[in-house]
């Protein structure tokens, strides 16, 4: 499957952004340490470039606290983005739900409940333009929208839905649960760019 490729995106896209999708389809059907190196060329293009790299280029130890730190700071950022931007109208349960649903996410990843903890990220992920724009952030053509504000801000929602398509298609995927490890990191990480 390839998972890289999108309806229209050639039209929104640079050279740049051209290697990114390259790069995270590489990422999917790779596994180990070239699938690693995937991962990281791809948040450099996501993310703040040489950044990344940080969090894998150290001891087991020390790469498990510096995820958590990761982690921490994608959960204080999303709670931040909750509770200052949520856009009028929307129902304060549903804000509760995704500040649970954040508290869940957190605790899976920490329990190394991957796959669980993969599905909640998305969750939070797919909510972030509604947060951002309201009722836009769930237009058909908001991934259009998106390329046009920034082209780093629509690869990363253009990048939620790749991920998300991942889910229906689990057995296509070599090692997924590392894959999913390595996704929710990368987009825990672009996140606590913005």
């Amino acid at each position: 499957m390839d998972y890289a490729s999108g309806a229209g995106m050639n039209n929104l896209i640079g050279d740049s952004e051209k290697k990114a999708l390259e790069l995270f389809d590489s990422m999917v059907k790779s596994t180990g340490a070239e699938r690693l190196r995937n991962g990281i060329a791809l948040a450099d293009l996501l993310g703040n470039p040489g950044e990344f790299a940080f969090y894998f280029s150290c001891s087991e130890d020390q790469r498990l606290i510096r995820c958590f730190h990761l982690l921490r700071v994608f959960r204080e950022n999303i709670e931040l983005l909750v509770r200052k931007t949520w856009a009028e109208g929307l129902a304060e349960r549903s804000r509760e739900s995704l500040l649970e649903e954040l508290n869940l996410f957190v605790q899976e990843f920490r329990e190394g409940r991957m796959v669980s903890a993969f599905r909640s990220f998305v969750t939070i992920a797919r909510h972030i333009p509604s947060l951002l724009f309201g009722p836009l952030g769930k237009a058909p053509d908001f991934l259009e929208y998106a390329f046009r504000i920034d082209p780093k801000f629509g690869l990363f929602f253009w990048y939620v839905e790749e991920i998300e398509r991942q889910l229906r298609n689990l057995d296509e995927i070599p090692e997924h649960r590392e894959l999913f490890e390595l996704e929710t990191l990368i987009g825990a990480f672009v996140l606590s760019c913005f």
